[in-house]
């Protein structure tokens, strides 16, 4: 078995783009949100961008880290995480003062943000720490703080190896399970303007070191791993073919006991939701699927610029679920609202592509008018260089 996890392996890129096709149709609730609505089993598009984005920090900054130092890699680390909190804060802070000027005449809205209107300014004053959250807004916040964690996670695993940290996250994840749950539960509900949002972020850490260790270590695996892939992808697929039946109600309800859904809470990482995304991911692994490049360039187009298309589709799936909830539509337009978000994605990110290619393709200045526009603007030039692929959302 070949396992290529390449930071440029375009089957990553499409993945990616997949799950923000998805996540945009989600969002918006017509007809095709009810049918895409965790399609792959128990788990949803949160889960497998969490884990694939740590994939991807493991493979890439730990490589950093062993070609080059701890600072080297660690800057880079934090300049993504600087990256992506700006865009958090550029995207929530004018949506909600947006929808505070609107709510009076805009009821959807109003719902949308209850918890922020009923204390704007204080709300407001958290905003910035990350500590109120609102819907659609909760998972970069956590994403900023699992990636800005990331360098000091890598280090101690290249000093002390990946099994401690992994037993010490996996009793994070045990412990959300519990009372912890259910506190972190009230807060996400609305406590005053303190709002944590929908993850617990105990439960869902374990996703993130999970994959930040095999990304950090898939190129050592030993040969013994290839040597069992088979009948661990057997055992796989079976869990995955369970997943999909009795997600899409086509197992009997009456083979098990309906209380068995509450191990299969999204928020804090159930236990059967958890198997049902490991079987999953080590499916993937041991089938190593290779589609035609020519299928997958579309999607993969959204994945190459994922952060920014995330943030795109943010405000387009709030004004078109405001427009559906506000106006009476059949199924048929709501459906149709739906594709036209999804659509608009492909040429923000089409262009996007647009501006990175002629960044990269831009003659580089000489010496000599480097110096002479350095002189020009009162400032020190630098030559254009490549942009590098984003490793995560």
């Amino acid at each position: 078995m070949k396992l290529n996890l390449s930071p440029r392996d375009i089957r990553l890129d499409a993945l990616r783009g997949l799950l923000l096709v998805i996540m945009a149709a989600v969002h918006v609730p017509t007809p095709l949100s009810h049918a895409l609505q965790e399609p792959f089993g128990y788990t949803s598009v949160a889960e497998g961008f969490i884990f694939l984005s740590a994939c991807l920090s493991g493979l890439v900054y730990g490589n950093l880290l062993r070609q080059s130092s701890w600072p080297s890699m660690a800057r880079r680390v934090w300049e993504r995480t600087r990256l992506i909190y700006l865009v958090h804060q550029g995207l929530l802070i004018p949506t909600a003062l947006a929808a505070w000027a609107m709510a009076r005449r805009v009821t959807p809205l109003m719902n949308h943000f209850h918890d922020f209107l009923q204390h704007p300014w204080s709300s407001l004053a958290l905003m910035p720490l990350l500590l109120h959250q609102p819907p659609l807004f909760d998972i970069l916040p956590m994403y900023v703080i699992l990636l800005g964690v990331t360098p000091w996670l890598l280090v101690l695993a290249g000093r002390h190896g990946w099994c401690g940290l992994l037993a010490v996250s996996g009793f994070g994840w045990l412990v959300a399970q519990g009372d912890f749950g259910w506190f972190h539960s009230h807060l996400s509900a609305g406590t005053g303007p303190l709002r944590l949002g929908s993850f617990n972020l105990l439960a869902w850490q374990f996703l993130w070191v999970v994959g930040l260790a095999l990304g950090d270590t898939v190129h050592r695996w030993p040969p013994r791993w290839r040597e069992r892939s088979r009948g661990i992808g057997a055992v796989a697929a079976l869990l995955v073919g369970v997943g999909l039946l009795a997600r899409h109600g086509l197992w009997p309800q009456a083979w098990f006991n309906p209380a068995i859904y509450l191990w299969m809470d999204k928020w804090t990482m159930g236990p059967l939701r958890l198997v049902n995304f490991t079987a999953w991911v080590v499916l993937l692994l041991v089938w190593n699927p290779k589609l035609p490049q020519a299928w997958l360039a579309p999607v993969a187009l959204l994945g190459r610029h994922s952060l920014a298309v995330f943030a795109f589709h943010l405000p387009l799936a709030i004004a078109a679920s405001t427009m559906i909830q506000l106006f009476f539509f059949s199924n048929a337009a709501r459906s149709w609202i739906g594709v036209m978000v999804v659509a608009a994605l492909f040429p923000w990110a089409a262009w996007l592509e647009h501006l990175r290619w002629r960044a990269i393709n831009r003659p580089v200045p000489t010496p000599a008018e480097q110096t002479g526009r350095a002189v020009g603007q009162g400032a020190l030039a630098f030559p254009n260089a490549p942009l590098e692929l984003p490793s995560g959302i």
